[in-house]
């Protein structure tokens, strides 16, 4: 338990207690004393030290962080997690130490989460991708949250719709909501100033449909020799993430609804992909970048814009010799829409439910200070008080992509995401990786993942 009882101490105190004696008493005939035994206040002893486990991704940064409890020193995701767990760790009144366990890279996280569950000893706190839950929630691996909020301090009624969303799963909440991130277009002004794709003041145009796209794509290489956009087209499944844009943008999906089967063999989702493969075969983008690559090529210049993620903002506000914008992702079909998923942070159930107390109080802590974590990653914050608070006025860039929590869409919420996920990005990078016929690959994805899901 968080909280422990309180000692109680007594000390015997002798009150001598002098009874009325006649004169002529003898000394020894006096009175006698009796002993009084009177209990002393009673000592506070504190909480009971309590330590509670954390999974989480982000990365390493103990050498930049030791110690350190002042979040606007961070200058990472890493950074900003790591300072809010240490002044967790120092402020904190019950007691509560938070322990982070290994494995903080993203691309082994969820590996490494489910040896911990296969092996009955899961973290008291992990975090988790919203397109992830429903691989845990429907094993009942996690503590379902809807009756401990109040009691904790967190209001879900503060929470936008699509965070609210990603933490719900067949009607029960299972997390705390900690952002909402998504896709952006960061932009090399300078180059769009060079190429003369800017209004009067200076501010870069984007394109409205597949046809400006691909004619600012000709105009930038032309005058200024640069790639028009750059991305992770190899490693990371970053062109899945455009993929489901542009499908989403024509009104169409690549999961069906009641997320039982896959929509991937359709008229949207052959046009999503033959844009994907013009890009990069008339050389506006370069097919083979993964994604240290695309934003090397980005910071030094080399592409136009960088298609990445809101975590970037900060580091490429703070790194860029140019003139820097984050933007909102175009519309480029009939209807507003842009990839997003959502980190938040989940209590695995404990066969000793003793520190479910402490892991909630590490929550609280951690919903207090999502502005902290939005303005020092540059994701969006999910609760509603947050987004329209002065701090996140005063952030740089945020007005430049505001409305990408508007139009944000998230993955769909189905069990066995990863692998469906996996699939797709298969699929879709053979057709420019390899010269795999782009409708087969459809057909392939369409066939593979009805399997996958059908499991």
């Amino acid at each position: 338990a968080a909280c422990g009882g309180t000692q109680t101490t007594t000390a015997p105190q002798e009150q001598a207690q002098e009874e009325a004696a006649p004169s002529q008493a003898e000394p020894e005939e006096e009175a006698e004393v009796e002993a009084v035994e009177e209990a002393e206040p009673a000592a506070e002893t504190g909480p009971e030290p309590v330590t509670i486990s954390l999974a989480r991704f982000f990365g390493d940064c103990d050498d930049t962080t030791d110690g350190v409890t002042d979040v606007s020193q961070a200058t990472t995701e890493c950074e900003v997690i790591q300072i809010l767990t240490n002044k967790f760790n120092a402020e904190n009144e019950q007691g509560i130490t938070v322990e982070r366990l290994g494995g903080a890279e993203w691309g082994t996280y969820y590996d490494a989460l489910n040896t911990t569950f296969a092996g009955g000893d899961p973290p008291n706190v992990a975090v988790m991708h919203g397109s992830n839950l429903p691989d845990y929630a429907i094993r009942g691996l996690l503590l379902p949250l809807d009756d401990r909020y109040a009691e904790a301090g967190i209001d879900p009624n503060d929470w936008t719709e699509p965070a609210r969303g990603a933490v719900t799963y067949e009607g029960q909440m299972y997390g705390v909501p900690f952002d909402l991130h998504a896709n952006l277009f960061h932009v090399n002004v300078d180059l769009f100033k060079e190429a003369g794709l800017v209004d009067d003041e200076g501010n870069p145009i984007l394109p409205t449909s597949r046809e400006e796209f691909f004619e600012q794509a000709r105009i930038m290489k032309e005058t200024t020799g640069a790639e028009y956009i750059a991305t992770d087209a190899s490693q990371f499944p970053i062109g899945v993430r455009i993929l489901f844009t542009l499908v989403w943008q024509q009104g169409s999906d690549l999961i069906a609804a009641d997320g039982t089967s896959a929509t991937v063999e359709t008229p949207e989702a052959a046009e999503a992909l033959d844009f994907l493969n013009t890009l990069f075969e008339e050389g506006y983008a370069n097919p083979e970048f993964d994604y240290a690559a695309s934003q090397q090529a980005f910071l030094n210049g080399e592409a136009a814009i960088l298609h990445n993620g809101t975590w970037a903002v900060d580091q490429y506000n703070r790194e860029a010799e140019f003139e820097y914008r984050a933007m909102d992702f175009p519309t480029l079909y009939d209807q507003p829409a842009v990839w997003a998923n959502s980190h938040m942070w989940t209590i695995p159930l404990q066969a000793d439910e003793a520190n479910y107390e402490a892991s909630l109080a590490f929550l609280k802590f951690l919903y207090d200070h999502v502005g902290d974590w939005s303005a020092g990653t540059g994701h969006l914050a999910p609760r509603t008080s947050v987004l329209e608070s002065d701090q996140m006025a005063e952030v740089p860039q945020r007005d430049n992509y505001a409305d990408t929590a508007n139009i944000s869409v998230l993955v769909p919420a189905i069990v066995n995401w990863q692998a469906v996920e996996d699939i797709l990005k298969e699929e879709i990078e053979s057709t420019w990786l390899t010269g795999k016929d782009q409708a087969q690959a459809l057909s392939d994805a369409q066939q593979r993942i009805n399997d996958q899901l059908a499991q």
